[in-house]
C-alpha cells in the first residue's frame, strides 16, 4: 500500500493539544492558499468530530505581519474516540496580505502561501466528480515533494492540493507545486512498462495498486501529481488519470 496511514499518531497528538485548555491555539503547519484578492487564507486542518467543536483557521494582523494559527473549540468529550477527519478552512483578513510577512503564530516560522492566481485550470474530471473541501487523510504523505502531505510545512516551495469526490467512487486529488525559478525541479519517479506522456511531458507512476494510483509530471513551471485512492473502491485507472492530466493547464 503506497499511502502511509498516520491517523493513530495524529489523533493522539491532537488529543494532547485539546486536553491542554479550552479554545486553544494549535500548530498550523502545512499548505496555505492565498486568494486572488490577497485577503483569504485557506489551510487544511484536522478534527475529531466526537470530541470537540469544529476548529478553524485564524490570523492576527499588524501593519507588517500576519500570524496565522488554528483555533480549536471547546473540548466536548475526551472519553470517546472517533476517526479524525480533514477539511480545508478559510479566514478572511481585514486587508490584503500584500508584502506583509505571513508566519505561524505559535512558532514564528514563515509560510510560503500558494497564490490562487497560479492554480492550473482543470479541463476534465471523471463523470460525477466535484470539488470538495474534505481532505482524505488516508492519502498519506506519498510521493515526496511531488505530492506533499498537506499538513507538512515547506518554507521554500509553494504547493496546493485540490480534492474531488463522487458518490461510490474513489477520492481524487490534484497537487500543484510551483517550481522555483532556475530550478529544474525534482526528478520524477521511474516506473516499469512503456513510457507515459501528457501534453508532450514525460509522466511517471508514483503508485500503482488496486486501491491507490498516482501519476506525476512537470511542465517546467509546475510539478503536478494526480492521485486516486479509496479503501472501499478500486482506484481510477492510469488511462483515466492521464485524461485528467491532459486537461491540466497553467493559467
Amino acid at each position: 500500500m503506497c499511502a502511509i496511514t498516520l491517523l493513530a499518531a495524529l489523533s493522539a497528538a491532537l488529543t494532547a493539544v485539546r486536553s491542554s485548555r479550552a479554545d486553544a491555539e494549535a500548530l498550523l503547519a502545512g499548505q496555505v492558499l492565498l486568494s486572488t484578492d490577497g485577503r483569504t487564507l485557506t489551510a487544511p486542518v484536522m478534527w475529531a468530530p466526537c470530541q470537540e467543536a469544529k476548529p478553524r483557521v485564524f490570523a492576527r494582523e499588524t501593519s507588517q505581519t500576519v500570524a496565522a494559527d488554528e483555533k480549536r473549540g471547546n473540548t466536548a468529550d475526551l472519553t470517546h474516540e472517533c476517526a479524525t477527519v480533514g477539511f480545508q478552512s478559510s479566514f478572511t483578513l481585514r486587508a490584503p496580505l500584500g508584502d506583509r510577512r505571513l508566519t505561524e503564530f505559535n512558532t514564528g516560522l514563515p509560510f510560503l502561501p500558494f497564490p490562487a492566481a497560479r492554480l492550473a485550470d482543470i479541463g476534465y474530471l471523471p463523470r460525477g466528480f466535484t470539488t470538495t473541501q474534505d481532505v482524505p487523510l488516508d492519502f498519506g504523505p506519498a510521493g515526496g515533494s511531488w505530492k506533499p502531505w498537506p499538513f507538512t510545512r515547506n518554507d521554500t516551495i509553494a504547493s496546493w492540493t485540490r480534492y474531488y469526490a463522487a458518490a461510490d467512487k474513489p477520492a481524487l486529488s490534484i497537487t500543484q507545486v510551483l517550481t522555483p525559478a532556475g530550478s529544474p525541479g525534482p526528478a520524477p519517479a521511474t516506473h516499469a512498462g512503456p513510457p507515459l506522456s501528457v501534453n508532450g511531458h514525460d509522466v511517471s507512476l508514483l503508485c500503482d495498486t488496486d486501491t491507490e494510483r498516482a501519476i506525476t509530471w512537470s511542465d517546467g513551471i509546475s510539478a503536478f501529481t494526480v492521485m486516486s485512492y479509496d479503501r472501499a473502491h478500486a482506484a481510477l485507472s492510469t488511462e483515466e488519470l492521464l485524461r485528467v492530466a491532459g486537461g491540466v493547464h497553467e493559467p
